[in-house]
């Protein structure tokens, strides 16, 4: 398999403290001030966890009426008014959280992609979408890979797929009524309740499979191969009784007539008769014998599909449920402390400052050459959690009418957000 570059993505693919390990080690920080640099990057840091947290408090609160695997006891009965308003607040939250992620969102054009698209792992899938009343997919990280795999016997092809580094979704299972109005039965999950899922390197075109009511159906060649061998097994299993059935329903006619309009009784049976009656019955068990075997074949293979998928999905799943939501909170907090640290320390080392497309261009050409990794940098976020900050004010404006933004020094913005760390629970609470 070959890993061809993808397209720029936001995400930054560089872990937290490798990122504030090379800024510390670079020519845009002197030797003189690199223990400063690092503590304001530790401060920094702190902010945003403690910002984080209020977050994932709130997804866990209006996670709890849908949580399938509580294990506390409930105290209150949620009304399905108020379950509507969790729903509403869980949605919202959850999708501001993977935004600050750099996730996007799975179109329904990508998901009918998916659906249409020959699966990489040989598997076609139904997915009832009726199933659901709310479900959002999101995605981070495109790679393109480039494979080679078997097509039809021993001839190989190449082909290129889109594989995704993450994939999260959250689904909002229908009601109770819903389910019982279809008399479905035997159901994997708990209707009115909502799961939540991460996994990581999905195909593009296997999406479909980490929905949880996906059903396995057999591909086209499949059918015509098993409807092949069950055709030209059927009809030698059928011409070898042929003679049995032919025997067996000529001497119940005979039985059958004497009966109806002879003597009215059964007339005794001789041993070409008897042999003729074991024969039919040979033939009748022959094919009901042939008719199991190919339904118990049809099994098998489904079941054997099944074992791909969840194999495939065991080595992919990353978190489920609650669980997911402090995966994704780490990652949003990681990523927006990369951003504001990018942005101040470009903007501190351009004395004159910069406009947003030139701070742009400056951090997505560092990463570049330094890490040879194209990203597509989100400079207006950066720019407004500095500015939130105030580690950042306009110097002036540029000739093209844009605002220059300038750093504030290095020992003032720590001192700035020496202030916000030492009053953080009371500017919270004003909030509040």
């Amino acid at each position: 398999m070959v890993v061809v570059p993808s397209v720029r993505e936001r995400f930054i693919p560089i872990r937290k403290a490798d990122l504030v390990d090379g800024l510390a080690n670079s020519k845009m920080v002197t030797p003189n001030d690199r223990d400063a640099f690092l503590r304001f990057s530790s401060i920094l840091d702190s902010l945003f966890h403690f910002e984080f947290h209020a977050k994932t408090e709130t997804l866990k609160e209006n996670y709890h009426p849908f949580n399938p695997d509580n294990d506390t006891v409930s105290v209150r009965r949620f009304s399905h008014e108020a379950r509507k308003v969790h729903e509403d607040r869980l949605m919202h939250a959850f999708k501001d959280v993977l935004n600050q992620a750099n996730y996007q969102q799975i179109t329904a054009t990508d998901l009918t992609y998916a659906m249409n698209r020959e699966s990489l792992f040989k598997i076609n899938l139904l997915v009832d979408f009726d199933d659901f009343e709310n479900q959002l997919v999101f995605r981070r990280g495109a790679q393109s890979h480039r494979i080679r795999r078997k097509k039809w016997l021993f001839k190989e092809e190449t082909i290129d797929i889109t594989v995704y580094d993450r994939v999260a979704l959250i689904i909002k299972y229908k009601d109770e009524p819903y389910f019982k109005a279809l008399k479905r039965k035997d159901l994997n999950f708990d209707p009115g309740t909502m799961i939540v899922k991460l996994f990581k390197n999905i195909p593009k075109g296997d999406l479909e499979m980490l929905f949880p009511n996906a059903q396995v159906r057999m591909k086209l060649k499949d059918k015509l191969l098993m409807g092949g061998f069950a055709v030209g097994g059927g009809i030698t299993v059928i011409l070898k009784a042929s003679a049995g059935l032919v025997a067996m329903a000529s001497i119940l006619w005979l039985m059958s007539r004497s009966v109806i309009v002879g003597s009215g009784e059964i007339p005794s049976l001789g041993p070409v008769e008897i042999s003729g009656m074991v024969g039919g019955v040979t033939a009748i068990a022959a094919i009901g014998a042939f008719l199991f075997k190919q339904w118990n074949s049809y099994k098998n293979r489904k079941i054997k599909f099944m074992k791909t998928l969840g194999d495939n999905l065991y080595f992919k799943n990353l978190d489920n449920n609650a669980g997911v939501f402090y995966h994704i909170i780490a990652d949003a907090e990681e990523e927006e402390f990369k951003e504001a640290l990018l942005g101040y320390v470009f903007l501190a080392e351009s004395k004159g400052g910069l406009t947003a497309s030139a701070l742009d261009d400056a951090i997505e050409d560092w990463f570049k050459t330094t890490y040879d990794t194209p990203i597509d940098f989100e400079i207006e976020d950066a720019l407004g959690k500095l500015k939130r900050l105030k580690l950042c004010e306009i110097a002036g404006t540029a000739d093209t009418g844009q605002p220059v933004w300038r750093a504030v020094s290095l020992t003032e913005a720590g001192k700035r957000l020496d202030f916000l760390w030492d009053n953080f629970f009371q500017m919270q609470a004003t909030h509040v």
